[in-house]
């Protein structure tokens, strides 16, 4: 009998798409769960970013496109980073169109690290970042981020982890599951460090748009020196509700961009080549779609954190953006990974357990599911309590 590749013994089944599958097997039972548990939003794609698509397919854009993507789309993505994060990218040899800021991620590490090379992963953070780079066969060091600093990564602890081997700096802002928005302060500490260094920096911004309370973002690359050693990662599927769609961007220097298309042309190819035109649509297209969404995303979150603040034994931090609050329940459980399970099986709510002192909850669902959720959320520790 053949074996697997050594590697897969270092990469696990994603807990959230683990509780996914749950969710699913449950749900085939009979079993109705609020979903919770999902970092997507749970609206629609915009009608005329659908259009864009139908007419793309009526008009025969159903072949490959160029491995960089269709230069219309390009040329938008440029003009959107132009004007958002004050960041000039040559459209046709400094952007390439990927399946996903997913596809981003494993393709700069794959294209970016030799084996041995180290990369600094400030946690908590998405599983995907750590895995991409064992599987590239780096090693990832993770650097602890903490609550009393608001999440926000500390010089100190970047310095106890940095050594000779060290690469790259990972960063994500607004950040997953924190909902942390990074302050200019910790950018600019960032991006000296990595100056100072040489580290290459992966920059994942997929929520800048997802984002409350007048907070700022700020793409790390505008900052003086960093756009020559910044690969930056943004894509569709949370700021226009095209999470299926696939469809993602990565943007850098030209020279790393042709390591980049090279994993890019032999994995992928292309992005699928009628979303392309729906992303031009959406950059183009009025963004009144967007407002909207984060309007109500921001109601969701002020309902979710109005709540959760009176369960005894249970703190969390104040998400700034995206759509998840991070939650410490130490104080009501031994182990989050259980609380997750007899959240799933008693009340039928699906959260994720992060680790073993915290979940993510998401708030991608709808204002009247929230308040059931919650509802049942508070019965469940109440009656817990009196048990």
């Amino acid at each position: 009998m053949q074996q697997i590749a050594d590697r897969m013994e270092q990469i696990p089944f994603s807990s959230i798409r683990t509780i996914f599958e749950r969710v699913h097997r449950l749900e085939c039972e009979g079993t109705s769960i609020i979903h919770l548990e999902i970092g997507r939003p749970d609206f629609d794609t915009p009608e005329h970013i659908k259009r864009a698509g139908y007419r793309a397919i009526d008009d025969g854009h159903v072949h490959y496109t160029s491995n960089y993507g269709i230069l219309p789309l390009r040329q938008a993505i440029a003009h959107k980073l132009a004007y958002d994060n004050h960041l000039d990218f040559d459209p046709k040899t400094e952007i390439i169109v990927t399946a996903g800021v997913s596809e981003g991620i494993m393709m700069t590490m794959l294209a970016l690290l030799n084996p041995g090379d180290e990369v600094l992963i400030p946690e908590p953070v998405l599983p995907c970042y750590v895995m991409a780079a064992q599987m590239a066969g780096a090693v990832p060091i993770i650097v602890p981020v903490h609550a009393h600093n608001g999440y926000q990564p500390a010089l100190v602890d970047l310095v106890s982890k940095l050594s000779v081997k060290t690469k790259m700096l990972v960063v994500n802002t607004p950040g997953n599951p924190s909902g942390v928005v990074l302050h200019e302060s910790t950018l600019r500490y960032l991006a000296n460090f990595s100056i100072n260094n040489n580290l290459l920096v992966m920059a994942d911004e997929i929520y800048e748009k997802l984002i409350y309370d007048d907070r700022q973002h700020i793409s790390i690359a505008s900052l003086p020196g960093m756009r020559p050693r910044t690969i930056t990662l943004n894509g569709f599927s949370k700021s226009y509700a095209m999470t299926g769609w696939r469809l993602g961007y990565v943007a850098a220097d030209a020279h790393l961009i042709q390591a980049l298309v090279r994993i890019h042309q032999y994995s992928v190819v292309c992005a699928n080549s009628f979303a392309q035109w729906g992303g031009i649509a959406a950059l183009e297209g009025p963004q009144t779609c967007v407002q909207t969404m984060v309007a109500e995303l921001n109601r969701r979150r002020l309902l979710m954190t109005s709540y959760l603040q009176d369960i005894p034994g249970l703190t969390y931090q104040h998400p700034q953006g995206a759509m998840y609050v991070y939650a410490n329940v130490s104080g009501l459980s031994q182990s989050a990974y259980q609380l997750a399970d007899d959240l799933l099986e008693q009340a039928h709510i699906a959260v994720v357990p992060w680790d073993q002192q915290h979940i993510r909850i998401a708030y991608g669902n709808s204002y009247e599911n929230l308040k059931e959720a919650l509802d049942r959320i508070g019965h469940f520790f109440a009656a817990d309590l009196v048990c």
